[in-house]
C-alpha cells in the first residue's frame, strides 16, 4: 500500500492537514518528527536535480493543500502526487524566486535551452526534478531541520536518507545534482567518498533559497559594491559557478 492510498482518508476528511498534523505521522524518536506529505513523485527524464534538506512547512502545507485539492477532484494517486510535488516543490516567497535568480544568475536556463529558469516550475518542468536529502518533512523539537542532529549520524534520519534519497539517485540516468547550501553538500561529500553517487553528477555551490538568506544571495547575483553581507562566504557560490559554467556552457 503506498503511503498516499494509507493517508487519503485524511486528505478527504472535513478537517485539512495541518502543519505537524498528528494524523501524519510517519515516524518519530526523542527529538525528530517525520510527517507524511506527498513529495514522493519521480521524474527519470529529469535534466537537472534541486536537492534541499527537508520540506519545510510552506512546501508541506503547499504540497498537502495540493493533493486534497486533486484526491476531492477525483483524480487517481498518480496525477495527485505530481500535481503536490510540482506545485509543493521549494514554493513560497522569496525561496522559489531565490532560487530562480541563482539559478538565472549561473545561465542554467541556456544550459537547458530556455529563456528563463522560471519555465522549470511551469512550462518546462518536464526536466527537472526538485528533492530533499530527507524526502519528507522533519521537524526537531516542532522546529523545521535545518541540519542539526546531523543525519549521517542520528539513526532514524540516516535511515530516512538511504531508504529514499539514496535508493532514488540511481533512477536519473542523465540528470545533475545541484546542491542548496552547505549542509547539504556535506551529505553530498559523504555520500560521494562511499559511493553512493557520482562526483561527476553532482555541482555544488548554489546557496539555500531559504528566505534567512535572502540578503545573501542579493550580494552574490549582485554588482557587489557593498561590503560582504554578515556570515557570507562568497567563495563556493563563485568556485560552483565557475565550475558550471566551464563544464556545460565551456565559458571560462
Amino acid at each position: 500500500m503506498t503511503l498516499l492510498k494509507k493517508f487519503e482518508p485524511i486528505f478527504l476528511s472535513n478537517m485539512p492537514p495541518v502543519i505537524r498534523d498528528k494524523r501524519l505521522l510517519l515516524d518519530s524518536d526523542k527529538k525528530c518528527s517525520i510527517y507524511y506529505a506527498p513529495f514522493e513523485y519521480m521524474n527519470p527524464s529529469a535534466k537537472i536535480v534541486l536537492v534541499g534538506i527537508t520540506p519545510g512547512p510552506t512546501q508541506m502545507v503547499n504540497a498537502n493543500n495540493e493533493a486534497r485539492r486533486a484526491l476531492l477532484a477525483g483524480k487517481n494517486h498518480e496525477i495527485t502526487i505530481k500535481q503536490a510535488k510540482d506545485v509543493g516543490g521549494f514554493s513560497g516567497e522569496p525561496m522559489r524566486s531565490n532560487l530562480i535568480n541563482q539559478l538565472n544568475h549561473w545561465n542554467v536556463h541556456k544550459w537547458l535551452g530556455l529563456q528563463d529558469s522560471a519555465e522549470l516550475f511551469h512550462s518546462s518542468i518536464n526536466l527537472l526534478q526538485t528533492t530533499s536529502l530527507l524526502r519528507y518533512p522533519v521537524f526537531v523539537d516542532d522546529k523545521a531541520y535545518r541540519g542539526t542532529p546531523n543525519m549521517l549520524k542520528q539513526t532514524l534520519l540516516k535511515k530516512y536518507l538511504f531508504d529514499y534519497f539514496v535508493s532514488e539517485i540511481k533512477k536519473f540516468n542523465d540528470a545533475v545534482f545541484f546542491t542548496l547550501g552547505p549542509e547539504v553538500k556535506k551529505v553530498i561529500d559523504s555520500l560521494i567518498k562511499e559511493g553512493a553517487i557520482e562526483k561527476d553528477k553532482v555541482i555544488t555551490g548554489l546557496t539555500h533559497p531559504s528566505p534567512n538568506c535572502t540578503y545573501r544571495i542579493k550580494y552574490l547575483i549582485g554588482k557587489r559594491n557593498d561590503p560582504v553581507p554578515y556570515k557570507t562566504n562568497p567563495e563556493p557560490y563563485d568556485q560552483g559557478l565557475i565550475r558550471f559554467r566551464e563544464r556545460f556552457l565551456l565559458l571560462k
